[in-house]
């Protein structure tokens, strides 16, 4: 573990972490700024942060690609002792966030913001980014408190920088410069090479500003993470339940009134018992100039026969509706101890997972999804209302369109063919479900199948089942 930097410290950190910043803009802007996210990344617990990482990745966030290296201005005026840090910086770390796709997608999502929510944005970005990685670190940390009775003189500091001539430059205090050194090699040591930025954190950017509390921003964290770690639906099982659910007609009370057989329109492909009847008139003309075959065998092997295409009834194509109903969702608010969440969340996880698998499945017209909490008292809607209200920032754009619907009943739904059901109890025969999942335990219980829901894969396996029955 780190230790705690002192009043006196606070200055000279400043200065080496800013000798250290590897942005070629001017810093007598860029410095205050980023001590006003250092300052809020401080106050949220993420202390450990330095300002060069803080400064660079939240300038970088600002600016986009327009982000420039400070080797392109002050490669002459570095000594060749720190020559080979500053550029092995840029190249390993700074050049790799500017190619890193999901660091281009956190600066459009920030680029739509203003005002102070965008400098609320990125300082959440940048906690998002290194926060963790500086935790484990095990780094000196710095104090809030000191931090804000310094202020003024931290941003005199700052906001009178000068490259390389600044005051407390890196000749003055070399041992500053090289403990600023350390703390970034062993923050940046536990970064890793994946991406910066995962879904989660891009959604939670792109929603900042809808999010009411930091509760609420928490709580959809590990909803997403959830939903995430299960996978999307794998391209064999999609194809599958495509192809079985266009050879089963939605059954519809005016089915009689809809066409089907005959045929609607010419192709030139078909199968040779639906080829148009004028098309055998070539057959034996050209053979004068052709020799052994004629102006037939020239349009069948240039793809130029017509043939009729069979009409299919629009019973194959309408929207098919799936209604999902989590039951009593107060019982289904504790963790097991084999399982990452409580029950509920990882019920309300699968929930958007099914949603998404059948976008993917059947396009965003193919199918409707209807979420519904069955509540049997006041402690249960109090929690149908929470879970609606995190659902409804989730899936904002589906119910825009119209995708899904968002309910709470007391009553069972009657005559729904596509009903799910999460429950703590056993199935009920009588409401006819296609899926009844048996929920609160290490296994999850679709009929008589059971399905490790803690282990990798498990809720994945589980949905897929889900699918089968619903449509295949």
């Amino acid at each position: 573990m780190g230790r705690r930097l002192q009043r006196e410290e606070l200055l000279p950190a400043l200065r080496a972490w800013a000798d250290l910043c590897g942005h070629g803009g001017a810093l007598a802007e860029t410095l205050p700024t980023a001590l006003g996210w250092l300052r809020a990344l401080w106050e949220a617990g993420d202390d450990a942060l330095p300002l060069d990482l803080v400064h660079d990745l939240g300038t970088l966030l600002l600016e986009g690609r327009g982000f420039r290296f400070a080797s392109g201005q002050d490669l002459a005026a570095w000594s060749e002792e720190e020559r080979a840090s500053r550029l092995a910086y840029e190249d390993r770390v700074l050049g790799r966030w500017v190619m890193d796709a999901s660091v281009g997608d956190a600066h459009v999502a920030i680029s739509g913001l203003a005002g102070e929510l965008r400098a609320r944005a990125v300082a959440h970005a940048v906690g998002l980014a290194l926060g963790t990685a500086s935790r484990r670190a095990g780094l000196d940390a710095g104090n809030p408190a000191i931090l804000r009775s310094c202020w003024r003189e931290a941003q005199g500091l700052l906001g009178g920088w000068r490259r390389r001539e600044g005051e407390g430059g890196e000749s003055q205090e070399p041992g500053w410069r090289d403990w600023a050194l350390a703390q970034r090699g062993a923050l940046l040591a536990q970064l890793g090479e994946g991406r910066l930025f995962s879904p989660e954190d891009l959604w939670e950017l792109a929603h900042l500003s809808e999010l009411p509390s930091e509760s609420t921003r928490l709580a959809l964290r590990e909803l997403h993470a959830a939903a995430g770690a299960i996978g999307g639906v794998g391209p064999g099982v999609a194809m599958l339940v495509r192809r079985r659910a266009q050879e089963v007609a939605v059954d519809e009370p005016d089915a009689s009134h809809y066409p089907a057989g005959g045929f609607d329109a010419l192709s030139t492909r078909g199968r040779f018992e639906n080829l148009v009847r004028s098309e055998v008139a070539y057959v034996d003309e050209g053979r004068d100039l052709l020799g052994t075959i004629d102006l037939f065998d020239v349009r069948f092997a240039q793809g130029e026969l017509l043939f009729y295409t069979r009409d299919e009834s629009p019973l194959f194509d309408q929207r098919r509706r799936v209604t999902v109903v989590i039951d009593r969702p107060l019982e289904l608010r504790h963790k097991h101890p084999e399982l990452a969440a409580q029950t509920l969340v990882l019920v309300d996880a699968a929930a958007l997972r099914l949603q998404a698998d059948m976008l993917q499945v059947f396009g965003p017209n193919g199918a409707e999804l209807q979420l519904c909490w069955r509540v049997v008292g006041a402690g249960d809607r109090e929690a149908a209302e929470e879970e609606a209200r995190l659902m409804a920032l989730t899936l904002a754009d589906d119910l825009a369109h119209r995708r899904v619907t968002l309910a709470t009943i007391e009553e069972w739904p009657a005559g729904e063919r596509g009903l799910v059901v999460f429950a703590a109890q056993h199935e009920d025969p009588r409401l006819g479900a296609r899926a009844w999942v048996r929920v609160g335990q290490p296994r999850w219980w679709l009929g008589d199948e059971g399905f490790a829901v803690g282990e990798a894969g498990g809720l994945r396996a589980l949905l897929d089942a889900i699918l089968a029955r619903l449509f295949a």
